[in-house]
């Protein structure tokens, strides 16, 4: 029996016959359609047969690319469209030229005034009508365009409508450093000048006793450092962060370069479940991103510059420091200062024996200058910086202790002895200088070695970055002057070392006395203080207090049998072995019975089988 095989050029005739049925029209359609998209097929591969073999060899001559798999622009742009709240600029009004025109209260206004700010910048313009509806705010600005202000207005705006009892801490401000977080705290405290508004600081290096007596009188607002907060969420009776309503982290990326992120993260989880968090510093990192993600609810993205923008008004200089000229960086430290930048100067170092060395040195050289390191005081470091402030020294010789968030009016010039590490740090030192829209200069001693920062730095810069040359007669004229006072400068290291000595001495003396004084205080009942030891970060929260107890009452018994003679060692060492002998058995018969339960279950599952 023949095949039937369909012609798809076959086509009905019916144009001398009567009109067709309903059925007949489907029919005749459907068949139109299925010749239609053969047709169609057999032309596409006819034109795919067409390739010429020049272009098959031009496909087959590509290369393969392999790269690591990574999410592309579009697909992470989309993700983080859909994670950010966008900043409704139609709302905000970018003309704003008083901060009368923010509905903020005339107390505040009237402060304001006081201090000398009538028009708000960029920040303050974008930030303030944001955080007073109460979003979180994800804030990236330039250093000096006034972002404390940019924060702590609207806080403190909320406030003034806060219910009088009960009286609780319903704002908490996290920094990084003691000095920016004394800076915030004054800040504060002038613009609530006109208002019932409290305000402590809970940092290290002030009185512990006073602050916990204020946190236990509830203030409105709390500034603090991770460490001391951390130390009195621990042992401050009635001090907790259930009541925070708006949390403020101030140059975050700085706390978690210091090994704070699950710190942060606690403090986070321990606030208000509905709490506002405020995110604002001059660079933004990945773990900055990561704690974004992790804590903040559809914060509001205000970057008003790139990640690493500089002000415009900030003239960078470089002194290139050539392979045989690396020892004289003192020596071009010195022709810069006394001869040019010698008012208002800041000259940045990498470690705190560099900034001790360096002012000695400066001061040898009758130029007037002081110090500020980690290894000062808390009373000596705000005593140089108010010198510094007051114009009583001209220069100050510094750490990146205060590289981050100090606000010195009027500072000319930065210098930076010695590079930073990465360049975020380099942002965060020239950004001490040309704040408040004024001008300023940095100076940088570059060496063969710094080569990489300098191009990221000038590849970055959208002014022009130039090179300074110092004339070779003043350096060695400068040189000469160095060489004289290292003389005097080595012989001042070595008294100061003798009298580290004996201060380190009577510290250890008055340990001692402190540790026999805290022995008997134990003795009579009086709490210890517990800090981070107490805390298992690793596991997100609090160690029980029930496996303390345990701890304790197993060292207790230990204690009970201690004694100075070779059989009460004995007994002691018997005693332990039979503690932990017990404690074997436990853990045995525990064992035994999961492995009876795991039995059990495998006996069930055979029976059901069967």
């Amino acid at each position: 029996m023949p095949k039937n095989v369909f012609n798809p050029e076959f086509s009905f005739d019916l144009s001398g016959e009567p009109a067709k049925s309903d059925q007949d029209a489907q029919i005749e359609h459907k068949i139109k359609l299925r010749r239609e998209n053969y047709l169609k097929t057999k032309r596409s591969d006819d034109d795919e047969s067409e390739l010429s073999d020049a272009e098959n060899q031009e496909i087959t001559s590509k290369e393969d690319t392999v790269r690591v798999k990574s999410q592309s622009a579009k697909k992470l742009a989309k993700q983080n469209s859909d994670f950010f709240e966008e900043l409704n600029k139609a709302e905000l009004n970018s003309d704003l030229s008083s901060f009368e025109q923010m509905n903020i209260s005339k107390p505040l206004i009237k402060a304001l005034n006081q201090m000398g700010m009538s028009k708000p910048t960029d920040i303050q313009s974008a930030a303030i009508p944001t955080a007073l509806m109460g979003k979180d705010i994800c804030a990236c600005a330039v250093t000096g365009s006034g972002k404390t202000l940019g924060f702590m207005l609207p806080t403190l705006e909320r406030l003034l409508y806060k219910p009088k009892f009960p009286q609780v801490t319903r704002v908490l401000v996290l920094t990084p450093t003691r000095e920016l977080a004394a800076q915030i705290c004054k800040v504060t405290r002038d613009l609530s000048q006109f208002t019932s508004i409290n305000t402590v600081l809970c940092a290290g290096g002030f009185d512990i006793k006073s602050q916990e007596a204020s946190l236990r009188l509830g203030p409105d607002i709390c500034i603090a450092t991770p460490g001391r907060l951390i130390d009195h969420l621990h042992n401050t009776p009635c001090f907790n962060l259930e009541t925070v309503e708006i949390l403020i982290l101030d140059e975050a990326d700085r706390m978690l370069d210091e090994c704070f992120a699950q710190q942060l993260k606690e403090v986070m989880r321990l606030c208000s479940k509905t709490h506002q968090t405020m995110l604002f510093s001059a660079t933004m990192t990945d773990t900055v991103e990561e704690l974004v993600r992790l804590s903040l609810k559809r914060p509001v993205r205000i970057f008003l510059n790139q990640n690493v923008d500089v002000t415009p008004l900030l003239k960078q200089e470089f002194v290139r420091l050539r392979d045989s000229s690396e020892r004289s960086r003192e020596t071009i430290l010195a022709a810069l200062v006394q001869r040019k930048f010698n008012d208002k100067c800041i000259v940045f170092v990498r470690t705190k024996s560099d900034c001790h060395r360096i002012c000695l040195l400066l001061n040898l050289l009758d130029i007037q200058a002081g110090e500020l390191h980690g290894s000062l005081s808390q009373t000596q470091r705000l005593e140089k910086l108010n010198e510094f402030k007051e114009d009583k020294i001209n220069v100050l010789v510094a750490t990146d202790l205060a590289s981050r968030g100090l606000d010195i009016a009027n500072v000319r010039t930065v210098i930076n002895f010695s590079m930073p590490m990465t360049f975020k740090h380099y942002i965060h030192r020239v950004g001490r200088t040309a704040r408040a829209k004024n001008s300023g200069r940095s100076i940088s001693l570059v060496a063969e070695a710094d080569r990489w920062l300098v191009k990221e730095i000038v590849k970055s810069s959208k002014e022009p970055v130039k090179c300074r040359v110092i004339p070779s007669d003043v350096v060695q004229f400068y040189r000469q002057k160095i060489d004289e006072a290292r003389v005097k400068l080595e012989e001042r290291l070595n008294e100061e070392k003798g009298e580290k000595m004996m201060e380190q001495m009577e510290k250890d003396l008055q340990r001692a006395r402190s540790k026999i004084g805290g022995e008997c205080a134990k003795a009579n009942g009086a709490p210890k203080r517990s800090w981070l030891k107490g805390v298992d970060y690793k596991n997100g929260g609090l160690i029980s207090e029930n496996k303390k107890l345990k701890k304790s009452k197993v060292k207790e018994k230990k204690k009970e049998f201690a004694g100075d003679s070779d059989s009460d060692f004995d007994v002691d060492n018997d005693t332990t072995d039979y503690i932990d002998d017990k404690a074997e058995q436990k853990r045995g018969a525990k064992r035994n019975k999961t492995n009876d339960n795991i039995l059990s279950k495998n006996f069930r599952k055979k029976i059901r089988k069967f």
